[in-house]
């Protein structure tokens, strides 16, 4: 995982961002993951830590979040049908509205880093 922003990463923007921060503020995981979330970009080395000594399902939540934002897909379809549970399959199926620019979600409270 890479360390770019939306300031600094072509082509993903505004809907790439909201999309990915909606994945990563999934209840399940937004706990851990509020600290590597900026105002314009994500710390993808510190949140790949961080998913390590997650469950395979929250981790994969990390993984979707990045591949919306970077370019090169690490998850397959499969994956995403068969380890996630419905609520973590229904934010991933939000999250792919909003990068579309389907949906404008409202900026959604992180958890305070600890």
């Amino acid at each position: 995982m890479t360390g770019a922003t939306a300031q600094t990463h072509g082509g993903v923007g505004a809907a790439g961002y909201a999309a990915a921060r909606h994945i990563l503020a999934s209840p399940s995981i937004a706990g851990r993951t509020a600290p590597y979330i900026g105002r314009d970009g994500f710390d993808w080395y510190g949140l790949a830590e961080e998913a390590r000594s997650m469950s395979h399902g929250e981790m994969l939540l990390v993984q979707i979040a990045h591949d919306l934002w970077e370019p090169g897909a690490t998850v397959g379809l499969r994956d995403v049908v068969r380890r996630l549970d419905g609520r973590a399959f229904d934010r991933v199926l939000e999250g792919l509205r909003v990068a579309r620019g389907e949906v404008t979600l409202a900026d959604e409270a992180l958890p305070a880093a600890a």
